[in-house]
């Protein structure tokens, strides 16, 4: 299928969703399980919230998207879209080219499905259904995830009615109401306990590198690999595949009890068994380990768009919660080390264990719902516009 190519999936049994005079919710996400995931976190809230709505999505086209989105069993409508940041004179040339179609899918796909409101979760494939909807007088709904709005989040806070975050100290100009809720996350993460502290020092340590891996956390393992030997302590790793061999080699030669997985089923087990936690920091794993409570190491990815990943990272830093270590600079491998070193010292395992902390994330998906209720009478009415335009309220 081309990228201009309007398409319309099922769901896989085939059967729509749709219920005449049901609310009708569009949810706007593509591009990186970061924006697919809380999408479909915010989907499953308003279907509680609000039994019997029918809510399709709009989407780029991107594999994740079918393996995600239509897996669940949700219409995915795809448009054509592009993002136009640090793009050369050709790729915005490109970006100009498509505008045009992908605004007529849009204005089609409302004719055809009437959204009663339009939810987009950050991406440039949000941007086309929030000022379309602002232009057919439809309410939307954005959420931002990351500490420093995206591009498209920054352009949408004019056009949406209302701006949920995952940061308190987020800021976005324009008009819209702007909400912090937290970031949505894995409603099984309410069983995990957040508040037990051992005695003594920190034995169990979980690796995350992501959905896909991280090659810099996997190439470090020789280096941290004698500390965890001497300390003894136990570690479930989560990998990229081509590298389960090597890691696993390096962890046996140490002779550390170690578990390397490409893919953990139950995170919120990992989770509850882990004592630290060693992870890439997009906003989905800082959420989620803000709220089972786990002092950690966050790695930012060293290729990322700006620097979301590290203000993320620094923000639960600030609070006491976690260190940062830039895998850019030189010798990644010796400054990791350091940082299990200090976190391993019992005092400090406490200090920061203890250290102050909220599970907004575990409630954000059903405060999103119900704002997005509330945008259509079918919920709670917002409270009044704040004074002060980007300002973050309750």
């Amino acid at each position: 299928m081309s990228q201009g190519e309007n398409k319309h999936e099922m769901p896989p049994n085939g059967a729509s969703r749709s219920v005449p005079g049901s609310l009708r919710v569009l949810i706007a996400a593509s591009g990186t399980g970061g924006h697919l995931i809380p999408a479909l976190h915010i989907a499953k809230a308003l279907e509680r919230a609000a039994p019997g709505c029918v809510i399709e999505f709009v989407g780029a086209g991107r594999p994740l998207e079918e393996k995600l989105v239509v897996a669940a069993g949700y219409v995915r409508h795809v448009v054509s879209s592009a993002g136009v940041k640090r793009r050369n004179v050709v790729g915005v040339l490109q970006f100009l080219w498509r505008l045009p179609l992908g605004l007529a899918q849009v204005v089609a796909l409302y004719r055809r499905f009437r959204p009663d409101v339009v939810v987009g979760v950050g991406g440039y494939v949000s941007v086309l259904p929030v000022v379309v909807a602002r232009c057919m007088g439809i309410p939307s709904w954005c959420h931002e995830a990351e500490l420093h709005p995206g591009l498209a989040n920054s352009v949408l806070g004019y056009f949406a009615r209302s701006v949920s975050v995952s940061f308190q100290a987020t800021r976005i100009r324009g008009g819209a109401r702007i909400e912090f809720t937290g970031h949505p996350v894995r409603p099984e993460l309410a069983r995990v306990d957040r508040l037990g502290v051992r005695d003594d020092a920190p034995k169990r340590l979980l690796v995350l590198g992501g959905s896909q891996g991280a090659r810099g956390l996997d190439s470090a393992v020789p280096e941290v690999a004698p500390l965890l030997a001497d300390r003894n302590i136990e570690v479930v790793h989560q990998c990229r595949p081509e590298s389960m061999e090597l890691v696993m080699n390096c962890y046996r030669a140490a002779q550390v009890k170690a578990s390397v997985v490409s893919f953990i089923d139950d995170m919120a087990g990992a989770y509850d068994w882990s004592d630290l936690i060693v992870s890439r920091a997009g906003a989905s794993s800082v959420a989620e380990i803000a709220c089972v409570n786990r002092p950690a190491i966050f790695v930012p990815y060293p290729f990322q768009q700006g620097t979301h990943q590290s203000d993320n990272a620094r923000a639960l830093e600030s609070l006491g919660k976690a260190l940062v270590v830039e895998e850019a600079r030189p010798e990644f491998g010796r400054r990791l080390r350091e940082a299990l070193e200090s976190l391993l010292d019992p005092s400090r395992y406490r200090s920061m264990k203890g250290a102050p902390s909220e599970p907004r994330g575990l409630q954000a998906a059903d405060r999103i719902a119900a704002g997005v209720l509330g945008l259509v009478g079918a919920g709670p009415e917002p409270g009044p516009q704040p004074a002060t335009a980007g300002r973050a309220v309750e």
